[in-house]
C-alpha cells in the first residue's frame, strides 16, 4: 500500500502545504455575489484532460464566458481541442510547479485517476494516490481558491450489509481487493485532513456513481455490450449518472463555490437484466463459486475478450451501493436531465448506431 502521510487533527496546526493567506494575496475567499464567485473560474486547471471526464469538461467549459483559459495536463493529448485550452504533457506525479507558474490558476479539477484494473497494482496506486496528493499539494502551494476532486461512490464499498441508500455521511469502507475503490476511500479520507489544514481553500469532493452516455467506455461498458454477457446468478440494482448531468453539476459547484462532499447519481435504478436486454445481448448467469475462479483465470491469462477485471470486481455487480442525490438537489437546486434508465438508454442508442454489440 502507498502510505498516506499521517497528521493530527489539531485545529491550531498551520497548513502543511502553504503559508496562511493574508490580505495581500491575489485571491479573496469572501465572495458574496454570483458574479464575484464566477471570477474564480477565469483560469482552470484540469488533470486527466484526455480522459472521459476531462474532455467532456473541456467541451462544456468552452461555452462559458467566465472561463478564459483551461490548462489541461495528461500524458497524451485530448481528442477535443479549443482555443481556450493550453495542453501540457506531463504526469500527475511530476513536479507541477512549472504548470502553475505564471498562469494564475484559480481552481483545479482533479480527474486523473485509473479506473480499469491493472495487473501492476503498485503502479495503479502510485498514480491514483501519490498523483492526487501531488496535484492537491501543488494547488495549495500556488494558492488556488478552489479544488474539486473527483472521488467516487465506490469509496463506500460494495458490501452485502450496505444500507438501502448511502448518504455523504455514510462510512467509507471501500474494498481492499478492488484497487480503485480502495484508493478512492484512502484519498477521500486524506482530503478531509487537507481541508482542516487549509481552511482558506474551497475543497469540493464529488462521489459520482458510474457515468454513462455516448462517451461511456470502460471494462463494464465493454462487458455489457458483448453478445453473450456472463453475469453472477444474483445481482443488485445499479445507478448511473449521465455525462451531461455530471459536467453541469461540476460546473455549478465551481461557479457557486460549494465546499463539501456531494454524491452524484441520477434518480432511479435499473437491473443488469434490463441493461443487457436494452443492448440486445444475451445473459449467461453462473453461480459465484464457478464464475469466480473462471474469471480470475481469464484475468491472469489476459484473455480480455472474456473479462477485463479480476473477480473481486464482481462484487460491484452482486452487492448494493446506491447513493443518495438529495444533497446536490437541495443545495444546488439541480434537476437531473436524465434518470438512470434514460442515461443508459442514451448510451445504448450510441452503441447501436456505431455498430451494436460485439462478440
Amino acid at each position: 500500500m502507498i502510505p498516506l502521510q499521517p497528521s493530527s487533527h489539531s485545529a491550531t496546526r498551520p497548513c502543511l502545504w502553504t503559508s496562511p493567506w493574508n490580505a495581500s494575496s491575489r485571491r479573496y475567499n469572501g465572495w458574496n455575489s454570483d458574479e464575484q464567485k464566477g471570477l474564480c473560474m477565469k483560469n482552470i486547471l484540469i488533470t486527466g484532460v484526455s480522459g472521459y471526464f476531462g474532455w467532456k469538461l473541456i467541451q462544456f467549459l468552452d461555452d462559458r464566458p467566465e472561463v478564459k483559459r483551461i490548462v489541461g495536463i495528461d500524458i497524451r493529448p485530448p481528442q477535443y481541442t479549443s482555443n481556450r485550452l493550453e495542453f501540457i504533457r506531463c504526469d500527475v506525479r511530476e513536479n507541477l510547479d512549472r504548470v502553475f507558474a505564471d498562469r494564475e490558476i484559480d481552481c483545479v479539477i482533479h480527474t486523473a485517476y485509473i479506473l480499469p484494473p491493472m495487473p501492476e497494482i503498485s503502479l495503479m496506486e502510485d498514480i491514483n494516490i501519490n498523483g492526487a496528493r501531488n496535484v492537491i499539494t501543488a494547488a495549495a502551494r500556488h494558492r488556488v481558491s478552489q479544488i474539486l476532486d473527483c472521488s467516487s461512490s465506490t469509496a463506500y464499498g460494495f458490501h452485502p450489509d450496505n444500507p438501502a441508500v448511502l448518504t455523504e455521511e455514510s462510512p467509507l469502507r471501500g474494498n481492499d481487493d478492488f484497487t480503485y475503490a480502495k484508493n478512492k476511500k484512502e484519498i477521500d479520507a486524506w482530503i478531509r485532513v487537507f481541508e482542516e489544514d487549509c481552511p482558506d481553500i474551497v475543497v469540493t469532493t464529488i462521489r459520482p456513481c458510474f457515468v454513462v452516455g455516448p462517451g461511456f467506455t470502460n471494462p463494464l461498458a465493454r462487458h455489457l455490450t458483448k453478445k453473450i454477457c456472463i453475469m453472477p446468478l444474483e445481482t443488485s440494482p445499479f445507478q448511473f449518472i449521465h455525462e451531461d448531468d455530471l459536467v453541469e453539476i461540476m460546473y455549478l459547484l465551481l461557479k457557486k463555490r460549494k465546499a463539501g462532499i456531494y454524491n452524484l447519481a441520477a434518480d432511479g435504478t435499473m437491473t443488469f437484466d434490463d441493461m443487457i436486454r436494452i443492448l440486445g445481448g444475451l445473459s449467461l448467469k453462473l453461480p459465484v463459486w464457478l464464475l469466480w475462479p473462471i474469471n480470475n483465470l481469464m484475468w491472469r491469462l489476459r484473455m480480455t475478450f472474456v473479462t477485463e477485471f479480476p473477480s473481486p470486481c464482481l462484487n460491484m455487480i452482486r452487492y448494493p451501493w446506491i447513493a443518495s442525490n438529495k444533497k446536490v438537489k437541495e443545495e444546488l437546486g439541480y434537476a437531473f436531465r436524465y434518470t438512470t434508465r434514460e442515461a443508459f438508454e442514451d448510451f445504448a442508442r450510441h452503441v447501436k448506431s456505431s455498430g451494436g454489440i460485439r462478440v
